[in-house]
């Protein structure tokens, strides 16, 4: 069978049948490429230019590092709004107990007097006694008449002459005073006083 089927071919026949496929076919037909197999070998030097790059298609990342231009820092920003206030830190340490105040006064208060006369260039002074039950918590003076240059030279707290320790109270008030020598001074009375509170 197929020694008769070449007998009867001629180079006719193969034209008109490959005419014939080529007409039942169409003339075009579609070149289909696997994915991401045109890269830079495929493509011919220098043939992408400019050009035929369509505008504002390109994004910095399509760029090697270094080709782009680096431009100037702008301006400084304008400050951003204040933030909300953060929370509350923890507490700290407790600190070291501070020194022991004087005691408080509780009960009422009185004052009691003293009064000394200071003569021309003389140096005078008394103490004023607390009441027992009581202690001193302040004291002052004053001298007549106010002519006199006498001037204190001590006031403070009184203890009968021996330093109070600590926790123990003062008995009075101390008070001297010094009234220089000369003939525009005058003789004065000096009236020294404490305050003294119940304990």
């Amino acid at each position: 069978m197929a020694q008769r089927v070449r007998g009867h071919l001629s180079f006719a026949n193969v034209t008109s049948l490959m005419a014939l496929v080529f007409a039942m076919g169409g003339t075009g037909y579609a070149l289909t490429l696997p994915k991401n197999s045109v890269g830079s070998k495929q493509i011919r030097k220098n043939a992408v230019t400019g050009a035929k790059v369509k505008a504002r298609t390109l994004r910095a990342s399509d760029f090697a590092r270094g080709q782009l231009p680096v431009g100037p820092s702008g301006a400084p920003g304008a400050p951003g709004a204040t933030g909300p206030t953060g929370p509350a830190g923890p507490a700290g340490a407790k600190g070291a107990q501070g020194l022991q105040g004087v005691p408080g006064v509780v009960g009422a208060v009185t004052v009691q007097r003293v009064e000394f006369g200071l003569a021309d260039g003389q140096t005078a002074g008394a103490s004023v006694p607390c009441p027992a039950g009581t202690r001193a918590i302040g004291g002052g003076s004053s001298i007549t008449p106010l002519t006199t240059d006498g001037h204190p030279t001590i006031s403070r707290p009184d203890s009968t002459g021996v330093t109070p320790d600590d926790g123990e109270s003062f008995t009075g008030w101390r008070v001297q005073y010094r009234n220089p020598p000369g003939a525009s001074t005058t003789a004065g009375t000096v009236q020294a006083f404490a305050l003294c509170a119940e304990d």
